[in-house]
């Protein structure tokens, strides 16, 4: 059926990327039962993705809520499978050596998954000697800190605490649907709110006013109001979201509810130690390490 299935797909009238097979019976399916992600009794099954070439123009870097410096291939815009893509992610430094990528390449091009623009292998037979080597920057883009990759880590970081792509991308992630989910402020509110210094940690988004937010560009005494409306509601959440707002290393949500069983209380967390934490069920001692240093 998924050969059948892959080779019909081009006929229907929508997009698929695979299919899912089920576990029929519903008496099975409540004993497999399921994680905190999926059904243990369905398993999606994917297509090979669609691949088009496509050339590099460019390699820029772009800073993370961890400070991470990701290189981003600047693509000549292709169409793959009804989207136009004109930037995929090169994940890090060793990527880009392992896959040769060099500005000026032709490089086949697919959506991963269906979804996120990824770089799949460089046309060498379309080189004729223009290209030129990556170089990972040594000083941030964003704020001209220094960039390091301390051994072990595959991933370049600033070194900088206060950058301002770090703030920008930490309150984006505290502001989230799976945090604390402030409706309204969106990427380019964010953007606007660090850059003329009216935040610059999540705790001020609280602090903000309406006629702050009024003073600022496209920005009503309404919209203003439903923003403040918004925060106001968001300043009692369950300790979960909180958690998970708060933008810890290897902390997702998963993570988060397991922590918020573990602890009715912030400081208990705070003051909680590697060894105590690495002894709760589904805490290992990489996430252990990283909640107990980001108290620190």
């Amino acid at each position: 059926y998924y050969t059948e299935l892959d080779q019909t797909r081009g006929n229907l009238p929508y997009e698929i990327d695979g299919m899912v097979v089920k576990v029929d019976s519903f008496s099975f399916q409540e004993a497999l039962g399921t994680t905190s992600r999926r059904p243990r009794w369905a398993i999606a099954i994917k297509f090979e993705a669609t691949q088009e070439t496509t050339r590099v123009l460019d390699i820029s870097v772009q800073v993370g809520r961890t400070g991470a410096l990701t290189p981003v291939a600047e693509l000549e815009p292709v169409n793959i499978a009804g989207v136009v893509v004109s930037r995929a992610t090169l994940h890090n430094e060793d990527e880009v050596l392992k896959k040769d990528v060099r500005i000026g390449d032709k490089v086949f091009v697919r959506r991963a998954g269906d979804v996120i623009p990824e770089v799949v292998k460089v046309v060498e037979s379309a080189r004729d000697g223009t290209e030129w080597l990556f170089q990972m920057p040594k000083i941030c883009p964003v704020c001209s800190a220094e960039a390091v990759r301390l051994h072990g880590e595959s991933v370049t970081r600033c070194t900088n605490m206060v950058c301002p792509a770090q703030i920008k991308a930490t309150i984006r992630h505290f502001a989230s649907k799976g945090a604390f989910d402030i409706e309204g402020l969106g990427e380019k509110l964010i953007d606007q709110l660090v850059d003329l210094k009216l935040v610059s940690t999540c705790a001020d988004i609280f602090l903000l006013s309406a006629d702050t937010l009024q003073s600022m560009e496209r920005m009503g005494p309404k919209s203003a109001e439903n923003l403040i409306n918004a925060i106001e509601q968001r300043k009692q959440i369950s300790f979960s979201r909180f958690l998970y707002g708060l933008g810890i290393r290897h902390v997702g949500e998963h993570v988060a509810k397991i922590l918020s069983r573990a602890y009715q209380t912030l400081s208990g967390l705070q003051n909680a130690s590697d060894s105590e934490l690495q002894a709760i069920e589904g805490i290992g001692p990489i996430v252990a390490d990283s909640i107990f240093s980001f108290f620190r």
